[in-house]
């Protein structure tokens, strides 16, 4: 029996499936910290990209440049928000107006407004309803102030990170000499892989962010709407968030929408993100994952919808590598099939 177990411990096989099971299991008892652990993968992939590409261009240190990486992800972060928050509180101040005119416009609305406010306020159920409406809402601001604060922190830890880069190297490089290396250096190049994989699929998520920014830019200039360049960066921020951020972003555009063409432009707003988030959901993002990780697009679009269904939000974003990534485990080898080359037909020559 125990020489048996040697052997399959000594087959490397044997330790690095072992290292999976144990890295699988850390991920469930700690999945409370997902948000946080994949927030800060996504932060130090990129920090480090632009630190490495600094240090390779500018000669610099690499002291020097992750502070000045950080620093200007920071001015572009203040100066976005700095352009987008005063016109939209703007358009907020201007909002009772636009309601004023709209009534003035079409009287019927407010007699039928005033009708549906009693129907409602003497209505039981419907009462009932509001309270647990304004319960969940309390909840929900309450996830989104917990959300920014994640993303605060993530931020922090991937500034750490790369400052220390070097130390981390020597902490981490310390295990693959202990004791127990035929464990610890199996999980090491597991996290590695799901790392890179999980990295290319936030580069695709950030060219499909620019794609729809420009696709919603250039819908917003056909239906005449003010302030394209705040709201171009509204959407793109939002737009990293899957889901959620097309939503969010219909907030800042229905109020600018109405107050400066009414309820028809509105609609118009509506329709266009509809068909924009279309485009997006069902050929730009399986396409692009599909091209980024070498899964057939069948394949990807099925991951995106079960994932979303187990993992919720964040399906749209680890759902892909995952699968990439335990295709490499298993050592599926994905290749693109490359075309033939083209060889023109030899013509015979005609004897003179």
């Amino acid at each position: 029996m125990l020489p048996s177990l040697k052997r399959a411990w000594q087959n490397p096989l044997t330790a690095y499936y072992l290292a999976l099971v144990l890295l699988i299991m850390i991920a469930w008892f700690a999945r409370g910290f997902l948000s946080l652990a994949l927030f800060t993968i996504i932060f130090i992939y990129l920090a480090n990209a632009a630190v490495m590409g600094i240090e390779r261009h500018l000669h610099l240190g690499h002291l020097l440049a992750t502070l000045l990486v950080y620093l200007i992800f920071l001015g572009i972060l203040v100066a976005a928000f700095a352009q987008i928050i005063p016109p939209l509180v703007s358009e907020v101040e201007n909002l009772p107006h636009a309601v004023d005119q709209l009534i003035q416009t079409y009287p019927q609305l407010e007699t039928s407004a005033k009708k549906l406010i009693k129907n409602l306020t003497q209505n039981a159920s419907v009462i009932s309803n509001s309270k647990t409406l304004f319960t969940s809402g309390i909840g929900k601001l309450s996830r989104l102030s917990s959300g920014v604060e994640t993303i605060v922190l993530a931020f922090f830890f991937s500034f750490i990170f790369n400052l220390t880069k070097a130390q981390l190297q020597r902490f981490v490089h310390a295990f693959t000499k202990s004791r127990f290396a035929k464990l610890f250096v199996p999980m090491g190049d597991l996290i590695l892989s799901f790392v890179q994989i999980f990295g290319t699929v936030i580069e695709t998520q950030l060219l499909i962010c620019s794609i729809n920014t420009v696709l919603m830019v250039l819908g917003l200039w056909i239906l005449h709407m003010p302030s394209l360049l705040i709201l171009g960066i509204a959407v793109f921020f939002l737009g990293l968030i899957p889901v959620a951020g097309v939503l969010i972003s219909l907030i800042p555009l229905t109020i600018i929408a109405f107050v400066t063409g009414g309820v028809l432009r509105v609609l118009e707003v509506i329709a266009l993100v509809i068909l924009v988030h279309l485009f997006e959901s069902y050929f730009l993002h399986p396409r692009l994952m599909a091209n980024a990780t070498n899964l057939p697009i069948f394949v990807t679009f099925i991951t995106l919808i079960v994932s979303e269904q187990i993992f919720g939000t964040w399906g749209l974003i680890v759902g892909v590598p995952l699968v990439a990534f335990f295709l490499k485990v298993f050592d599926v080898q994905l290749v693109t099939p490359k075309r033939p080359p083209h060889h023109p037909k030899k013509t015979n020559p005609t004897v003179e």
